[in-house]
């Protein structure tokens, strides 16, 4: 341990000394003391925190799939470069990722084969209604998207993945206040006392997936699951009749980091619920390592379609296991526009209509108010009308694929650092003379 002589002032960063009539580490700046316990503890602390995050995976081993004398037939699309492969009694005649109707076949030079599949479940009739379904009550949706939306172009894809497990257990540092609130006849009073909090515990997670092809969108993936992976079966060229597979392109190295994200978010949110009981609860330092940590290769099954508004493409993807959809809609600014005008033009006769009533009169006052609170009211409504129109959003935790019952937390340190009260005056009561 480092010579306690240097140990710093947890309120103001200043060198402490022993003031041998209190028996205490004291601060000659803020005038804080510590008990010699809490100058070690924080110490301890200290080197602790010192120690990084560790986290290191194991991949498994993939054999190849050759073209099975002929059964299995290469495509590209020439316009944004994806590779896929179907069997020899499919026929890829439009792009799943950009649209392109011109796939041509090509030579097919072998993939890797997956450990596991999770084969379809959701028919493409299924699918295509879903999709029907998405775009029904979408007030800003424009006209001629519905007229030309391709719904029976949709495709199934098994899309390839890297499954992620591992068991994870660290320590994560928080500082945070504990307050006491009284008042005198002159004064408010706010006690914070600061404390450093120490967590620690670990959980498992199974088969978290990342998409592992550059063509995909990451974030149309993390939202069309959760993947039951439970339900993953040995690879069988039988599974692929009938739709496309893509090949990975992103190696398992390079799709680590968003796993490690996703665990650590996880890790992070699973610890901070046992310090609720303080205010404004800041994180110093943690140490978060993996043990166990495998990989797998995926096959996930999901229907797609890529479709074109006004030069803008748009992309829209069903979990082909389970039926969750998610995409991006365009948005027609005319009825955007004509949405805020009507809404604010009711809310404001009502706004005005209530204020005038209650306050029992009428007055440009009152009605700039009304004019305000509807323009508020109006923005509101477009607002929720635009949000509704994108169901793509980017996953950073891996709730799903935690295993509540593994979790077992472990170390649990409150440690005192020190006080301030602030005090308020109170507003002067005027008396009439």
């Amino acid at each position: 341990m480092n010579d306690l002589n240097q140990f710093q002032c947890p309120c103001c960063g200043a060198k402490l000394t022993y003031d041998g009539e209190k028996e205490m580490m004291s601060c000659m700046y803020c005038d804080s003391t510590f008990s010699m316990e809490q100058v070690i503890a924080e110490q301890k602390a200290k080197e602790e925190m010192a120690a990084g995050s560790e986290m290191n995976w194991q991949s498994s081993s993939s054999s190849m799939i050759t073209d099975l004398d002929g059964k299995i037939t290469g495509y590209s699309c020439p316009a944004c470069g994806a590779e896929m492969v179907a069997d020899e009694n499919t026929a890829a005649t439009e792009c799943p990722y950009c649209g392109n109707f011109s796939i041509i076949k090509t030579q097919f030079d072998g993939m890797y084969k997956p450990n596991v599949v999770v084969p379809f479940a959701i028919s493409k009739e299924k699918a295509q209604a879903a999709l029907g379904e998405f775009t029904k009550g979408k007030k800003l949706l424009p006209s001629s998207f519905v007229n030309r939306n391709r719904i029976d172009s949709i495709t199934g894809l098994y899309v390839p993945f890297w499954l992620y497990s591992c068991h994870a257990d660290g320590t994560i540092y928080y500082e945070g206040v504990k307050t006491e609130e009284w008042e005198d006849e002159d004064y408010r009073y706010e006690k914070k006392d600061h404390y450093r909090m120490i967590r620690s515990g670990g959980m498992d997670f199974q088969r978290i997936p990342v998409t592992a092809s550059t063509k995909m969108n990451r974030d149309i993936m993390d939202s069309i699951e959760p993947f039951d992976l439970s339900k993953a079966v040995e690879y069988n060229a039988a599974y692929f009749s009938g739709y496309l597979a893509d090949r990975y392109d992103i190696q398992e190295v390079d799709a680590r980091p968003h796993a490690n994200e996703r665990v650590e978010n996880t890790f992070r949110d699973r610890l901070k619920e046992e310090v609720k009981e303080y205010k404004e609860i800041q994180t110093t330092n943690e140490q978060i390592k993996l043990s166990n940590a495998k990989s797998e290769y995926a096959m996930l099954p999901v229907w797609m379609m890529t479709t074109e508004y006004e030069n803008q493409k748009y992309t829209f993807g069903i979990n082909g296991q389970t039926g969750q959809l998610v995409g991006s809609l365009p948005i027609d600014k005319s009825k955007a526009t004509k949405e805020f005008v009507i809404t604010s033009a009711i809310s404001a006769v009502i706004a005005i209509a209530i204020i005038c009533l209650i306050q029992g009169q009428f007055s440009v006052l009152y009605a700039i108010i009304g004019v305000v609170i509807a323009l508020i009211i109006g923005g509101v409504r477009v607002g929720t009308l635009t949000a509704a129109m994108n169901t793509v959003h980017k996953k950073t935790t891996a709730k799903a694929y935690m295993d509540k019952a593994s979790v077992k937390l472990g170390r649990r340190e409150d440690n005192f650092l020190y006080s301030r009260t602030e005090k308020t005056a109170k507003p002067k009561q005027q008396t009439n003379s």
